[in-house]
């Protein structure tokens, strides 16, 4: 993963002319209420500050810190388009404010613009050559764009440029962190292990500690020191542990299941005038396979990628109300879902696809997909659905080994992991139920072992045409801003196939997990 980015926390920008003269008393005023909606966002209600803020933005088009909180917000909830655009126009309104351009910067880089996360970061650089955070992002999105020794000669500099310079513990542990990315290729790894471990605990960035633990782990991990890979592993998810309840969360899966899976009389049908044959939903257990999936079928003549899209997840009705704490929205309530629900639904989620390809296919590949299957084949009649499977094992450590960019509380504990699988692989089972559902299942393990057989079954399921392009998938120039960033730049490999096994004494509270979930009853 790439060296985080720190969303410091500084004040306002200066007050950018609104379009209306605010006197210092609503100035004032105003200046509150961005402290309480940035805690608001702090505390996991980014949705409900967005409300706020957009509100905000329509009566103040032109005040600089409405764009710059609706970007944050926008990427708390990882929807990076909508973060790029707020930053932006943030940009815009102040062209030649450094700080603002290099959160555009970061913004672009989280979304997977990389090229042009580069340019920008190169125009910071420009209005401000002492920017130690757009020198130490330069660094890391040059590597993301595979330029991986241009990268490091950048990392370098950035060493030599402040080797001598005061610079408190965030900053001497921002270079340590980056440098890890070049071990071991590039750097030792005991050296680096060493670098981060001199300035980590003195850090108070929470994504520095983060990413910093993560890195660790990593490289023991490569030094086949497992305990201690494990224990930084551990360390990286307790920096932002999150409220997670694994009763809640299993209620709400029998919910979805009854929702859906009915012999009652349903107030829907399929949306009417849509097309959804172009459409392939990539969904899953995040690192799973989705990834490579779709890296695959973007060697396919004809078919776009669309990445991990919030189009669904979006257009699900507010009224759908979200009852635990960092939970995502899902559609439980079979009322709402009336046909000119459907319908609107439908029209409004093909709106983003058409963003990406009017004509082509275009694949989603957000993995939390898989909560709504059947509410897609109705939205989008046509559309194919290919359910990646992994190993529990193996998929649900390497969720606890990765520091994903947003916050993903279940994957702060094994024992949470275990249950969430456990909902996971009953959720899916139950859709394989639904007739109408048309999914394929692709097994990592498989895939990894015969990519020729398991890919020409897709194709067959798609109705394409295979070539031996889709096994060229690593020489694809395209570029990947999810987790699976640096797999997929690799020819096929069977690496990640057992390996749990040296973490394997260890894993008691996922494999106890898993078991439960499973034996629980449903409704129970």
């Amino acid at each position: 993963m790439p060296p985080p980015n720190p969303q410091r926390k500084s004040a306002p920008a200066p007050h950018a002319k609104s379009g209306l003269d605010l006197n210092p008393a609503q100035q004032k005023k105003l200046k509150a209420l961005f402290v309480k909606l940035n805690e608001a966002i702090d505390h996991g209600h980014a949705a409900q500050a967005l409300t706020k803020l957009n509100e905000l933005s329509r009566r103040l088009p032109n005040e600089v810190n409405i764009h710059l909180a609706i970007g944050r917000a926008e990427a708390t909830l990882g929807r990076h388009p909508d973060a790029i655009a707020a930053y932006k126009r943030a940009a815009e309104l102040m062209p030649k404010s450094p700080e603002i351009r290099y959160k555009y910067g970061v913004a672009l880089h989280k979304g997977g613009m990389y090229e042009e996360a580069l340019v920008e970061f190169e125009r910071v650089l420009y209005l401000d050559p002492d920017h130690f955070y757009a020198l130490r992002h330069k660094s890391s999105v040059i590597t993301d764009l595979g330029r991986t020794e241009d990268g490091y000669k950048v990392w370098l500099e950035l060493v030599e440029k402040y080797k001598d310079a005061d610079l408190d513990d965030d900053k001497r542990t921002a270079i340590a962190i980056s440098g890890a990315r070049y071990a071991p290729k590039l750097l030792d790894a005991k050296e680096s292990i060493e670098n981060i471990q001199a300035h980590i605990e003195l850090s108070n960035e929470k994504p520095f500690k983060k990413a910093g633990y993560f890195q660790l782990g990593r490289l023991y991990n490569h030094l086949k020191m497992y305990d201690e890979a494990f224990e930084a592993y551990g360390k990286s998810k307790h920096v932002e542990k999150a409220q997670w309840d694994p009763e809640d969360h299993s209620k709400r899966v029998d919910q979805l299941i009854d929702c859906w899976r009915t012999d009652e009389p349903i107030p829907y049908s399929n949306a009417s005038g849509i097309d959804g044959s172009r459409l392939i939903f990539i969904v899953g257990m995040m690192r799973s396979g989705t990834s490579l999936t779709e890296q695959m079928l973007a060697q396919v003549k004809g078919i776009v990628p669309g990445g991990e899209m919030n189009s669904i997840g979006r257009s699900l009705p507010k009224t759908e109300v979200i009852s635990m704490k960092h939970g995502s929205r899902l559609p439980l309530d079979r009322s709402l879902y009336t046909q000119g629900r459907i319908n609107k639904m439908s029209k409004q989620a093909m709106e983003m696809y058409n963003e990406v390809h009017r004509h082509y296919t275009v694949t989603d590949k957000q993995p939390y997909n898989y909560t709504c299957v059947p509410l897609i084949m109705h939205m989008f009649p046509g559309a194919k659905i290919i359910s990646c499977l992994r190993d529990p094992l193996d998929c649900c450590l390497s969720n606890f080994t990765q520091a994903f960019a947003r916050l993903h509380p279940q994957t702060h504990e094994l024992y949470y992991l275990g249950r969430y699988y456990a909902d996971y692989e009953r959720t899916m089972k139950a859709w394989r139920e639904i007739p109408e559902v048309d999914m394929i299942d692709l097994q990592y393990e498989e895939l990894v072992s015969d990519p020729e057989t398991q890919s020409k079954r897709v194709m067959e399921f798609l109705g394409r045409e295979w070539t031996d392009d889709i096994l060229e998938f690593h020489k694809s120039k395209r570029t990947v801003n999810t987790a699976s960033r640096d797999q997929v730049r690799k020819p096929m490999y069977t690496s990640s196939v057992k390996k749990y096994l040296p973490y394997e004494h260890l894993l008691d509270d996922l494999k106890r997990g898993i078991e439960e979930g499973r034996a629980r009853p449903h409704g129970g």
